[in-house]
């Protein structure tokens, strides 16, 4: 029996340890459309079990992998915690690359549920890599905006971010990623109506797949010449490969995906004049994306059902699945995260501490519970003396004992009180520099928006800026002295601000001012000011060549591209980093970054 227990303990220990072993790049990517579930279970045994300590370049593959499979599983959970982790390797190590993969996977996910907003995600992500000295990251960000045109319907934008990505691709003979270009060419065609030369691109990014070993995604592309052959009349050829993509899609967990190719053999059985099949699979379909809350998929769906209801002479539910589907598209492009991702961490940071504070209110609540029972007890104490008549020596010693549970009970209350709000002050105040801190900042700006027509002039306006080069100084100088330049640049920048505004620290070297309407010129001018009293500002016992500078992001409130906290902070940040890309030290207002990509990657716009 010891000998039993032994074996299956050292077959456990072995199983863990293969599990948490780390795979390579081919192998995620592979895995990430072939069995997403399975590349998700195997990174995050992989990040408990420290395989990736002391390799940041190795982690932030393995969690860009991790997030494609959790949006072809339909994983949210999978794709938020990637993007969380990649957003602190990215703040901790100054990693740009992971940054545009947290955003790159964010504006697919916005996407996938129905956010057209989501494109604005991957034009940041973008930005921060179309200057890069390396081909392969500028392939990957023009592949990455190409994609999300595509998923978004703009087809003539996309279509030449597509060809310049498949082109750069090929140059490095990467051919898997020269076949993902290939297959959004051919989704541009046949969107544009031009079903010869989808076909043509289909067909090639399928031979490219197979080249490369990848039969999941060569399956999928067969499903995507499917639509094509239903265009051209070909509806047993494109049934054939609808179903064959779909028995993949379904063995893999690709639900998002699954739902396109039910769709398609849907189109091919009405095409095949087997109406009532066609008419279950669509109501099927339309279920399962409800339940799935794939926004972004549901008009088309709703529409393809409305239009076979129709046929049918069921004009009930065409005309119900006609009014959803115009629902689901007019608001496509409104909704919105609501920052969900910008808070996660400051949510974790701060989480001990709430924990806290709800503890000491739940104290204060049996508190006051036991300070009205004792009242209670009291009056009830008193009508039973004025009852009986006792004695008045009795009633002067029971007067006397409940005043003294009550001064304890009401001092208690109030030690309690004070803990409480010196609690929630830490909570929101950075313990370094003692301005705000991210938290802080987030329910400061809640309020100002919510005082009423926060777009009005003047404007408010966020200043968000970040120290140039600082891990240099760490690095150089050690975290100790680091920390003092912080600490001297905030207590220097306060006195600076003054009233004009409220200082707050987001992270690390991050920090923003709020500046309730101040307006477009004053926010410019007071941020000149905030980099030269940087520029000035002398620090003891520093080296004599050292220099601190800040880079500077400007974004007005104006209620339109700035319509919440959470759009406003990203457009700050677009501006901040187009700051830090075009040399540091510098000011940058938000209007100026879409004229900074359009310089990163000149071209014809269409018109419109």
């Amino acid at each position: 029996m010891q000998k039993l227990l032994s074996g299956l303990l050292l077959w456990l220990a072995t199983g863990a340890a293969v599990a948490a072993t780390g795979l390579s790049p081919q192998a995620m990517r592979t895995l990430s459309t072939g069995n997403p579930n399975v590349l998700i279970a195997k990174v995050r045994a992989a990040l408990d079990a420290g395989v990736y300590a002391n390799d940041s370049s190795g982690e932030r593959e393995a969690l860009w992998w991790m997030g494609h499979a959790g949006i072809s599983a339909s994983d949210d959970a999978a794709v938020t915690e990637a993007m969380a982790r990649l957003k602190s390797l990215g703040s901790v190590g100054h990693d740009s690359l992971a940054e545009s993969y947290a955003g790159f996977l964010s504006a697919d996910l916005r996407i996938a549920h129905g956010d057209g907003g989501g494109v604005a995600d991957a034009l940041q992500a973008a930005a921060l890599q179309l200057d890069s000295p390396d081909p392969a990251r500028r392939a990957l960000a023009k592949f990455q905006l190409c994609d999300a045109y595509n998923m978004t319907s703009q087809f003539r934008r996309s279509q030449r971010l597509c060809r310049g990505a498949g082109q750069a691709f090929a140059e490095l003979h990467d051919e898997w990623n020269q076949a993902q270009a290939l297959n959004d060419e051919g989704n541009n065609a046949l969107g544009l109506g031009d079903y010869a030369a989808a076909g043509q691109f289909y067909e090639q990014a399928r031979a490219l797949y197979r080249k490369v070993g990848d039969h999941s995604q060569a399956v999928m592309v067969g499903d995507n010449l499917a639509q094509v052959y239903l265009k051209q009349g070909k509806p047993r050829q494109a049934l054939a490969l609808s179903r064959a993509s779909l028995t993949d899609e379904r063995a893999a967990g690709r639900e998002a995906d699954a739902l396109v190719s039910q769709y398609d053999i849907a189109r091919a059985l009405q095409a095949l004049g087997k109406h009532e099949d066609a008419t279950e699979l669509i109501a099927s379909t339309v279920d399962e994306a409800r339940e799935s809350r794939l926004d972004g998929q549901l008009p088309d769906l709703l529409r393809e059902q409305s239009r076979l209801a129709e046929r049918n002479g069921d004009l009930k539910l065409a005309l119900s699945a006609q009014r959803e589907a115009f629902r689901i598209a007019r608001r496509y492009w409104s909704s919105s995260l609501h920052s969900q991702q910008a808070e996660l961490a400051a949510r974790y940071a701060a989480r001990e501490k709430e924990i806290r504070i709800e503890e000491l209110e739940r104290n204060d609540q049996v508190s006051a519970l036991k300070l009205q029972t004792a009242e209670a007890e009291a009056a009830r104490n008193a009508m039973q003396v004025r009852r009986q008549r006792t004695t008045l020596g009795a009633t002067v010693v029971a007067a006397f004992g409940l005043l003294i549970g009550l001064v304890s009970l009401l001092l208690l209350l109030r030690s309690q009180r004070r803990h409480g709000r010196e609690l929630r002050r830490q909570a929101l105040e950075d313990p370094l520099t003692g301005v705000d801190n991210r938290r802080g900042f987030f329910r400061r700006a809640r309020v100002l928006l919510a005082g009423g027509d926060p777009d009005k002039p003047p404007l408010h306006a966020l200043l968000l800026f970040d120290f140039d080069h600082f891990k240099r100084i760490n690095d150089r100088c050690g975290h100790p002295f680091g920390d003092l330049v912080l600490n001297v640049s905030l207590q220097r920048l306060r006195e600076v601000v003054g009233k004009r505004g409220h200082l707050a620290r987001l992270g690390g070297e991050e920090f923003i001012v709020l500046c309730p309407r101040i307006g477009g010129t004053l926010a410019s001018q007071l941020a000149e000011e905030l980099r030269d009293a940087i520029i000035a500002t002398e620090f003891p016992d520093a080296p004599a060549d050292l220099a601190v500078t800040i880079s500077i992001g400007v974004a007005l409130f104006d209620g339109n591209r700035c319509h919440d906290v959470g759009s406003w902070l990203r457009t700050a940040d677009g501006a901040m980093y187009a700051a830090k890309t075009r040399g540091r030290d510098q000011i940058v207002v938000a209007q100026a970054v879409n004229e900074l990509l359009a310089q990163a990657d000149p071209g014809p716009q269409p018109t419109h």
